[in-house]
């Protein structure tokens, strides 16, 4: 029995999910397809657009047998450790045969290369980095330039565009840091590459069958009723019909009001002196969550790696707590969302993991040791700020932790 594990956000689900999924089973052979997704916020430090019981429920009804959560204090790291974390899970499990993930290129062998250069770290490329981060560069630039420098002195017939956009592109990015993890944990699980087929990660163009994400949730924004029947699944778009989508603007208030309260922000994941001085110096300006972003963009920071900032903020994410899970090797439990009733995959889970399965929350939460519930607390306390934010725009009630239903797709 053949077991596929995807990676996924579902941000929300869409025709290029479907393609995925199906492929997937189509080329692998894989009789199971294990989903392991963001919960309601993700890697570009954005809320998800739909609760995840929603987009899980989406998952299972278009192909995916079982749907785990990855905690948020991963879901909404850098593409290193939301990889890293996520390639971890999937190695406890014992029952994942392939790690299926999109990329914008063909050229696989390269991507390869790179995560290989990457994890082994050889000496002229290591001193490049240090050189670099001594400079003042940020850790993704300076390991930019230094990768980019020693790839073209050891392959020089690259061309210099292509290398740029090679490693420039979002499923790229990932792609390597899956295999980099991969590679360095030596996992017995294989990886197999699908080209991302229709609209690049960024595009807003909805008129095609492979419409982006990004271009989606655009479409919600400014309509709340745009037709995007032809960009996804007919029982997915039913679904999204009944739900109200929520957006970064939404948590403006509550970002501001947590921006007033301290003026040293150096103890969140990912925030550098200069971001925490740049905060406090313009937070007297703030508006609004979009437009704080933008006011805060320079040379060295990037409008997602920003976002990300501000949501470690918002949520409490300390970079203390990430070397504490970083040390512990992430994640020891998995966090069951959604399943098929008529798959046997998750009783091949349970019977070869060595992690524990998480079915009822308080079951669990009552006697976990302290590393899963610091997990699981920082967990709860964004679902609190998500379903809060929620409730005060709908007036509308979500789910809590505590009262969470697992979604079970029972056999026609």
């Amino acid at each position: 029995m053949k077991t596929a594990g995807i990676i996924a956000e579902f941000n929300p689900f869409h025709n290029g999910h479907k393609y995925l999924i199906d492929t997937v089973r189509q080329k692998t052979g894989a009789e199971n397809i294990v989903i392991l997704c963001s919960g309601n916020f993700v890697q570009r430090g954005l809320p998800a657009i739909f609760d995840k019981s929603l987009r899980s429920k989406t998952a299972i009804e278009n192909g995916a047998d079982v749907v785990f959560e990855l905690p948020v204090c991963y879901s909404t790291a850098s593409a290193e450790t939301f990889a890293t974390s996520s390639v971890s899970f999937f190695n406890k499990l014992n029952s994942i045969d392939y790690l299926c993930f999109g990329c914008e290129t063909e050229n696989t062998k390269f991507l390869e290369e790179i995560a290989h250069v990457l994890a082994d770290e050889p000496t002229e490329y290591r001193d490049s980095l240090l050189k670099n981060l001594k400079s003042g560069m940020t850790f993704p630039k300076a390991r930019g330039i230094s990768l980019k420098k020693y790839i073209l002195s050891k392959n020089p017939t690259i061309v210099q565009e292509n290398f740029d956009n090679i490693i420039s592109s979002s499923n790229n990015i990932l792609a390597i840091e899956y295999l980099k993890a991969l590679y360095k944990t030596s996992s017995k699980i294989k990886a197999f590459f699908i080209k991302r087929q229709g609209a690049g990660y960024n595009d807003t163009n909805i008129n095609m069958e492979f419409a982006s994400a990004s271009g989606i949730r655009n479409a919600l924004s400014d309509n709340h009723t745009p037709d995007l029947s032809s960009v996804i699944p007919a029982n997915s778009l039913s679904l999204y019909s009944k739900a109200e989508p929520i957006f970064l603007k939404h948590f403006s208030e509550i970002l501001g009001y947590i921006l007033l309260q301290e003026s040293d922000f150096t103890k969140y994941s990912d925030v550098s002196d200069f971001l925490s001085n740049r905060i406090n110096n313009l937070k007297e300006n703030y508006t609004g969550y979009e437009d704080f972003i933008s006011m805060l963009q320079s040379k060295n920071y990037t409008y997602a790696g920003i976002s990300r900032c501000l949501c470690h903020i918002l949520l409490g994410i300390t970079k203390a707590d990430m070397d504490y899970f970083k040390d512990n090797d992430y994640l020891k439990f998995g966090r069951l969302l959604a399943f098929r009733k008529d798959s046997g995959v998750l009783s091949a889970i349970k019977n070869n993991s060595n992690i524990n399965l998480i079915s009822k929350f308080s079951d669990y939460y009552s006697v976990c040791d302290d590393f899963d519930r610091k997990i699981l607390d920082i967990n709860i306390k964004a679902d609190s700020i998500y379903r809060m934010v929620y409730a005060n725009k709908y007036k509308k009630e979500l789910s809590t932790e505590f009262n969470r239903k697992i979604i079970i797709q029972w056999p026609l």
